[in-house]
């Protein structure tokens, strides 16, 4: 997927506009803050290295008579004993000032630069995309909802939610939800799931709830993950195609509407999804939820210098009009499927 000719001079164009400068600036003054604080006590270490060289190297000449000591010599010697008793306290000082303040301080920075940057870059360039779009990041998508489509977790960490306005009421985050285990070298995280999470208002002829899972097989075993099973006042079916059977366990609590949902166009369409990624459905009376696990990231932070430099407006605005064409690709089957029941 590209960008239109149009598209692409109003990315370039906003890019080259000051706010956006202006911002991009603090995103890169934040994310090399850690990288200036290393090189700040890596120049303190040295200036301590020189003192201690010059100075025991002035100590030992004048000692072995090779320098005649001069009153110059002496206060050069002095000079840099108290520079060097300063710089030990400082780097001590500074040591423990960043041991107290520097964990609290990096967290709110973390935070600060994923709101900035959804704020101040990610919005204005989706704007330019689909004008009447917003990020909100002061809010999360229903997280009892987003459990309802995606691998159960301990830990759920979503991006702001980026809203299309439309008449669907179209909503997606990048989503990460992982659990925290212990092994023989520490505590590492564990994926469950790694994609975007959309949400689209109920207007079709579902009722009830429906759940539509991926599942592997093994020999004769069927592993469905992590993700939730049946619902309460729910059950398990099954349809006609046997592929499908085999890629999919469906749970609904309204079984007549749901075999009317799941006609051949759909079960074809869900079909084809098994090759690309793992491809989630759920919907109660009020909307549809739909997960796509792509083990990739849509909307993500440049959290280091690399990324930050390898950062391009272009690519952004690229994933950006992917995931709403990937949302288009379900609603236009929901909407097909829809005229045909």
């Amino acid at each position: 997927m590209d960008l239109s000719r149009e598209e692409l001079k109003k990315i370039n164009e906003l890019q080259n506009t000051a706010r956006f400068q202006h911002s991009w600036k603090a995103i890169r003054n934040i994310i090399t803050w850690k990288e200036r604080v290393q090189h700040y006590f890596a120049r303190n270490m040295v200036l301590l290295f020189l003192c201690f060289l010059f100075g025991g190297g002035l100590m030992l000449l004048t000692d072995e008579g090779t320098l005649p000591r001069s009153e110059f010599i002496d206060a050069l010697m002095m000079l840099l004993a108290r520079l060097g008793i300063f710089l030990v306290v400082l780097q001590i000082l500074s040591v423990l000032l960043y041991s107290l303040i520097g964990p609290g301080w990096e967290a709110k920075q973390r935070a600060k630069l994923r709101k900035l940057y959804e704020r101040d870059i990610l919005a204005t360039i989706l704007q330019v995309l689909y004008p009447s779009s917003e990020i909100d990041t002061e809010h999360d998508m229903s997280p009892n909802n987003v459990k309802e489509v995606v691998p159960s977790a301990e830990y759920y960490i979503q991006s702001g939610i980026l809203k299309l306005n439309d008449e669907r009421d179209l909503k997606t985050v990048d989503l990460y939800a992982y659990n925290v285990e212990k092994g023989n070298k520490g505590y590492y995280d564990v994926t469950h799931f790694l994609g975007q999470v959309y949400s689209i208002k109920n207007t079709f002829s579902l009722k009830g709830e429906l759940r539509i899972v991926p599942t592997e097989h093994f020999l004769l075993f069927e592993n469905q993950g992590y993700y939730p099973g049946t619902m309460q006042d729910g059950k398990k079916i099954d349809v006609e195609d046997i592929q499908h059977n085999e890629h999919y366990n469906i749970y609904c609590t309204d079984e007549q509407s749901a075999r009317k949902f799941l006609t051949p166009t759909v079960i074809e369409w869900f079909n084809g999804m098994t090759s690309d990624c793992k491809f989630s459905f759920y919907s109660n009376e009020a909307r549809i939820y739909f997960a796509n696990y792509n083990d990739r990231y849509s909307f993500a932070v440049p959290k280091d210098k690399k990324s930050l430099q390898a950062w391009r407006i272009e690519e952004t605005a690229i994933k950006l009009k992917y995931a709403f064409y990937f949302a288009n690709e379900v609603t236009e089957m929901l909407h097909k499927n829809e005229g045909l029941s």
